[in-house]
């Protein structure tokens, strides 16, 4: 599982320095930001617990120390915290779950002609008599039917 990690800022110009610098600086993806009120902003990441580490190191470093509110790290967030994120701005949507769906069976289709229809019904493994007979009478004569 994923860490979180979070970094508050007054203003949004102060969040995109910080998340730019730690995107930078760790394996680490932004995974949305939030916008608090007052002018503060939270800008959420995930990835590996160390890159976190980094990542939040660096993006503090960045930002002015009077801009930077405070910051979070979390081993292995709870799935209901990771759910109540699902709806940062700057994130993309997620996909609803595949649909299972069953494939469509087609039935068979027979295709007669009008030669068909006229003669006498006859399984279509076996030729019909006349077409026997014109057959074996060519393979005596060498040729082909």
């Amino acid at each position: 599982m994923k860490s979180l990690g979070v970094i508050e800022t007054r203003g949004l110009v102060a969040a995109i320095q910080a998340v730019d610098a730690a995107c930078k600086a760790a394996g680490v993806t932004c995974i949305g930001y939030r916008k608090v009120g007052s002018g503060l902003v939270s800008v959420c990441f995930e990835g590996e617990i160390s890159a976190i580490h980094t990542a939040i190191e660096r993006g503090i470093a960045v930002v002015a120390a009077d801009q930077v509110v405070g910051s979070l790290v979390i081993a292995r967030p709870e799935r209901s915290v990771v759910e109540a994120l699902g709806n940062l701005k700057g994130r993309p949507p997620r996909p609803a779950a595949p649909a299972v769906i069953k494939p469509a069976v087609a039935e068979p289709v027979v295709v007669t002609t009008s030669a068909e229809k006229s003669g006498p019904e006859m399984p279509p493994s076996q030729p019909a008599a006349g077409e026997a007979d014109d057959k074996s009478a060519a393979m005596k004569k060498g040729k082909k039917a």
